[in-house]
C-alpha cells in the first residue's frame, strides 16, 4: 500500500492545533522532525518536549480527499502552501527498519546484546550459553551504540565476578548496571536524572535482574552516606564527562576497596590525562580507545 505524506514547516507554538486537525482528517501516523539537529537534554519523566522549528510529518491513506484538508490547513494560515511539501511514499517494512537500528553485539565472550524484540527468541539461548541483556534501541548513550558504552561493556564482561558489589555513577538507561548484574554482581545504580532512574528500574524488572540492583537519585546518594563510606565498592564504574570525573575523584577513591576496579569514560583522547592526574592512588592500565573516545581502567593501590 502507498501512502500520501504531508510535511509542514511549524513553530512549537503551532503544533497542537496543526495535529488536531490532521488527526481529524483521517492522519494514520504523526511524527515531528527538528529543522535543525536542535538537541533537548533531560526532559522530566512523562514529558513529550519540542524543538524550536520542527517539521510536523503526517501519513494518509492514499484516497484521502486533499481538497479538504488543504481547506482545513488555510483556516489555521491561509499561506500553508508555502510551507506544505506533499508527497507519496511505498510501504516499507517497518520491522526491518527498525531491526537496521538495532544493536547486537557480544561482550568477553559471556556478555550478549541484544533488542527487545529477540527476547522470547532469544532467552533460551541465553540461559544455555551466554548472559543477555534486552533493550530498546535508539539511545546513542543507552543502547550499547555509542563507543564509551561498548567499551564499558567489554570491560565489564572481562573483569566482573559473581556476588562482587558494583557502583554505576550516572547510569542512564541502566546498560551497564544490568550487564553487572547479569554477570552476578550486586549493583548500585545512581543518577542525577528521574527519567533515568526509571528506565534503569524498568529495563532491570524487563531483563529479570531487579533484585540485585538498588537504584539511587543523586539526591539519595548525597543524603545517605554509608554508600559512599571507606571501601565499599569492589568496582566503580562511571560513563559520564570528564569534569564532573575529575570532580569526583575523591568520591570515588573514597568509596573504592583497596585493590577495587576503576572503571571510567566519556572521556575524549585529549582529555585522559587530566582525568588519570585528578586519581593518584589508582594505577591505571593501557588506554582503550575507540574513534576519539577513550576508557581509563585501573586498581586502587
Amino acid at each position: 500500500m502507498n501512502w500520501l505524506q504531508i510535511t509542514l514547516a511549524l513553530g512549537t507554538q503551532e503544533a497542537a492545533e496543526f495535529e488536531t486537525v490532521l488527526q481529524a482528517h483521517g492522519a494514520v501516523a504523526i511524527t515531528y522532525e527538528s529543522q535543525a539537529d536542535e538537541v533537548v537534554l533531560e526532559p522530566k519523566p512523562g514529558e513529550i518536549p519540542l524543538w524550536q522549528h520542527i517539521n510536523l510529518v503526517a501519513l494518509f491513506s492514499i484516497d484521502t480527499n486533499i481538497s479538504g484538508l488543504n481547506e482545513a490547513l488555510r483556516v489555521l494560515d491561509a499561506e500553508v502552501h508555502e510551507r506544505l511539501d506533499v508527497a507519496f511514499v511505498a510501504e516499507e517494512d517497518w520491522q526491518q527498519r527498525l531491526a537496521n537500528h538495532t544493536v547486537s553485539a557480544e561482550f568477553g565472550g559471556r556478555l550478549l546484546l541484544l533488542p527487545k524484540i529477540e527476547a522470547v527468541a532469544q532467552r533460551v539461548v541465553a540461559k544455555a550459553e551466554k548472559a543477555a541483556l534486552y533493550l530498546e534501541p535508539g539511545l546513542a548513550f543507552g543502547s550499547g551504540s555509542h563507543p564509551t558504552t561498548r567499551m564499558c561493556l567489554e570491560w565489564l564482561a572481562s573483569h566482573i565476578k559473581a556476588d562482587q558489589i558494583v557502583l554505576d555513577f550516572g547510569c542512564g538507561s541502566g546498560i551497564l548496571a544490568i550487564g553487572a548484574a547479569l554477570l552476578g554482581a550486586r549493583v548500585i545504580a545512581v543518577d542525577h536524572d528521574d527519567q533515568a532512574i526509571t528506565a534503569t528500574r524498568e529495563n532491570a524488572q524487563f531483563n529479570g535482574v531487579s533484585e540485585q540492583i538498588q537504584t539511587l537519585t543523586l539526591v539519595d546518594w548525597g543524603r545517605d552516606r554509608s554508600w559512599q563510606a571507606s571501601e565499599h565498592f569492589d568496582v566503580v564504574v562511571a560513563n559520564i564527562l570528564a569534569a564532573p570525573l575529575i570532580d569526583l575523584a575523591p568520591t570515588f577513591s573514597r568509596s573504592l576497596r583497596r585493590g577495587g576496579s576503576l572503571v571510567l569514560a566519556g572521556i575524549l583522547d585529549h582529555q585522559a590525562s587530566q582525568v588519570m592526574q585528578a586519581y593518584p592512588g589508582v594505577k591505571f592500565g593501557p588506554t582503550v580507545a575507540e574513534d576519539e573516545w577513550v576508557c581509563l581502567a585501573g586498581t586502587l593501590a
